[in-house]
């Protein structure tokens, strides 16, 4: 009987769906997850502060390096990286309105929103919006295709017994769109006696701005400086939850792309071939009786 080894034939191709175990798609996994936080955890704040310039610069410029850090074991990997980051990062950017973060005050007097710069959740003592100083502007193309609204209106936000000869501390702001009645960014809003606001995050885009400029002009108003431009709403701390879970939606989205095009790239491209081992002397086969 001859005892010999087994034949030196090439190694079968490895199931498609061990490459799921790699360590290399798990670091890029954790390295995606880690960029997808680290951009939201820097554009938000930027956002929330109305520095919406800035939030886009850094979505661009960080989210492009992190996510060629992210990719980096692999070309295709890179490119989906170093497009993916800066998309998330800008739709941050472009599409939140209303600041997430900050404080909340007590019922306070209009005049007394400049000791509450950074308040995002707002009530007020006694407060109305001065529908008859409505002014419009048209909303720019990049933010009517994104957010579906048409036109942007402001409009004092006053105490009752405000007179036009006083200086306008704080603007409500709406936009014309085809969303539901229930939606607190319309000017349906105004028409309730909410007393409450939430802040808006006024961008460059804006012209929510052109329509201030509008409304003075127009009105012969007055504006203190710095005045804030508010959603006025019923319960502002369920507005700000409500943009919270949609950011979180954002969040999610992101890693969960980035996880889908890891295992897609992971069964659908084909792996490194490795490269034949050297020919060398073979061992002389042996024979037993």
């Amino acid at each position: 009987m001859a005892l010999s080894p087994a034949p030196d034939d090439a190694a079968a191709a490895p199931c498609r769906l061990r490459r799921l175990i790699r360590a290399p798609l798990w670091r890029s996994a954790g390295r995606g997850l880690t960029a997808v936080l680290i951009v939201t955890g820097i554009v938000v704040p930027l956002v929330c502060l109305g520095w919406t310039m800035l939030a886009i610069f850094a979505a661009i410029t960080i989210g492009l390096n992190l996510g060629l850090w992210a990719g980096r074991d692999s070309g295709l990997a890179s490119l989906a990286g170093g497009v993916m980051m800066p998309v998330l990062g800008l739709v941050i950017a472009l599409w939140s309105d209303v600041q997430l973060f900050g404080p909340a005050t007590p019922a306070i007097a209009i005049a007394d929103l400049r000791h509450h710069a950074y308040a995002a959740n707002l009530r007020f003592t006694d407060a109305r919006v001065a529908t008859e100083f409505t002014a419009t502007a048209d909303a720019y193309r990049l933010h009517a295709g994104s957010a579906g609204v048409r036109a942007w209106l402001v409009a004092p936000l006053v105490p009752t017994n405000w007179t036009p000869a006083e200086p306008v501390r704080a603007w409500a702001v709406a936009g014309v769109s085809g969303y539901g009645p229930l939606d607190f960014r319309t000017p349906r809003s105004w028409q309730q006696n909410y007393r409450a606001a939430v802040r808006y995050v006024s961008t460059a885009f804006s012209p929510a701005h052109t329509a201030i400029e509008r409304a003075l002009a127009r009105y012969d108003l007055t504006a203190a400086p710095d005045a804030p431009l508010l959603y006025w709403v019923e319960e502002p701390r369920t507005v700000i939850s409500d943009e919270r879970t949609f950011l979180a939606w954002v969040v999610f989205a992101g890693t969960a792309t980035w996880l889908v095009f890891l295992i897609g790239e992971a069964l659908l491209v084909p792996g490194p071939v490795p490269a034949p081992p050297e020919a060398g002397p073979r061992a002389p086969r042996t024979h037993a009786a």
